[in-house]
C-alpha cells in the first residue's frame, strides 16, 4: 500500500469491478432503480460538445483520452454506482491502471481500510463495514458495492476525497480563511468564483438545508464546500502520478455538485493548470434522473452562468423513490 502527502501532511491510500458496459442500457431490465424506467430519455448520453446524444462506445473512446475523469452521482441511486463501476472497469483494462479518488472516504478512515485490505481475501461486501459507511452518513453500502468489487478486482489505488473529520469540523466552525495563506493560494481558494457561480453555490447550500439555516452561516458553509471541491482537485493531481512519477488517469467518484464545471473540482483543476477554459484532458459526466415532467435532457441538468450544461456529458437513468428529504433536516432557527 502506497502512502502520499496531500495537504497538512496527511498520509493514506487504498485500493477494487464488475462486468463490461451492457450493450443495451436503455432496456429496463438492466436498471436497478424503479422510477421512470420507460422514460424516453433513460439510457441516453448527452454530449455538450456535440450538442447531441452519443453512444456508449463514443463516450468510452473519449474517456480513454482524458487524464481526469469525474463521475457525478446522486448518492442513493444504485444505477449511478453500477454505471460508475462499469466505466471504472473499462478504464482499468489498461497497462497503466487509473487511480480513484472517492468523496465518501476521509483521510482518517484509511487505517481501517488498510486493515481490511490486509486480510487474506477481503470481500467487497464487507468493505462498508470496515469503513463504518452508514455510520458516516452515506446510503447503504450495498449500493456502492459494485465499485468496491471493481477496486478489488483490478487492485486499484484509491485516495480519499475528504479531509479529516477534525479539519472539516474546524473549517465549518472557523471558515476556510482559518487556513494558512499559502494553503489558500495553493488550492486556488484565493481566486473568487464568477458572481453567478458563487450565487448558485450559496443558493444550493440554502436549498440543500431546506431553507432552515440561519443566513449568517450560509456563506461560511458555501466556502467550506469550495474547500471540499478544491481538496478533491488537489488529491486528483497527486493521484495522477504513480510511485515512479509516471502519469496515469484519475477517476473521481463524487456527488454531482462536486463535478460542476463552473465551480466544482473541474474549476480548480483548470485554475491549477493556469487555463481558465481548461485543458482538454478533463472530462465530467453527471448521472441524472429522468423526470416525468421533463422531455429534454437539458432540463435535468445544472446550467452554468452562460446557460450551458455544467458537465461534458449527461447520462440519464431511472429515478429513486424518496420520502420528504426536508423532514430529516433539523430547524436551525434564523438567529
Amino acid at each position: 500500500m502506497k502512502f502520499f502527502r496531500a495537504f497538512f501532511s496527511f498520509t493514506l491510500v487504498l485500493l477494487v469491478s464488475q462486468p463490461a458496459l451492457a450493450s443495451k442500457l436503455s432496456n429496463p431490465e438492466h436498471w436497478r432503480s424503479g422510477i421512470q424506467t420507460n422514460h424516453a430519455l433513460v439510457g441516453k448520453i448527452w454530449s455538450r460538445k456535440k450538442q447531441a446524444f452519443v453512444s456508449v462506445e463514443e463516450l468510452e473512446a473519449d474517456l480513454k483520452t482524458k487524464r481526469y475523469v469525474l463521475l457525478g452521482e446522486k448518492h442513493d441511486n444504485p444505477d449511478h454506482h453500477w454505471l460508475q463501476a462499469q466505466i471504472i472497469n473499462k478504464l482499468a483494462d489498461t497497462l497503466v491502471k487509473p487511480s480513484l479518488v472517492i468523496e465518501m472516504i476521509r483521510v482518517d478512515q484509511m487505517r481501517r481500510l488498510d486493515a481490511f485490505l490486509a486480510q487474506k481475501s477481503p470481500k467487497a461486501e464487507h468493505m462498508g463495514t470496515a469503513l463504518l459507511w452508514e455510520a458516516n452518513g452515506w446510503p447503504d453500502w450495498s449500493l456502492y458495492q459494485p465499485i468496491g468489487e471493481t477496486i478489488l478486482e483490478h487492485n486499484l489505488e484509491v485516495y480519499p476525497g475528504l479531509a479529516s473529520r477534525k479539519l472539516n469540523n474546524h473549517l465549518i466552525k472557523k471558515n476556510i480563511f482559518a487556513l494558512p495563506e499559502e494553503s489558500l493560494k495553493a488550492f486556488k481558494l484565493d481566486v473568487p468564483l464568477e458572481p453567478e457561480a458563487e450565487k448558485s453555490l450559496i443558493e444550493e447550500v440554502r436549498a440543500v438545508h431546506c431553507n432552515k439555516l440561519p443566513e449568517r452561516v450560509i456563506r461560511p458553509m458555501a466556502n467550506v464546500q469550495r474547500f471540499r471541491d478544491a481538496w478533491m482537485a488537489d488529491v486528483m493531481i497527486t493521484a495522477s502520478l504513480d510511485d515512479n512519477n509516471k502519469q496515469r488517469q484519475v477517476i473521481l467518484i463524487a456527488g454531482s455538485g462536486h463535478t460542476r464545471d463552473d465551480r466544482g473540482a473541474p474549476w480548480y483543476l483548470r485554475k491549477r493548470a493556469g487555463d481558465h477554459k481548461g485543458p482538454s484532458d478533463i472530462v465530467s459526466i453527471q448521472f441524472v434522473e429522468a423526470n416525468e415532467r421533463v422531455k429534454t435532457v437539458q432540463e435535468l441538468a445544472w446550467l452554468d452562468p452562460e446557460g450551458e450544461v455544467a458537465a461534458d456529458y449527461l447520462w440519464v437513468t431511472p429515478a429513486v423513490k424518496r420520502g420528504n428529504y426536508c423532514d430529516s433536516i433539523p430547524d436551525f432557527g434564523k438567529k
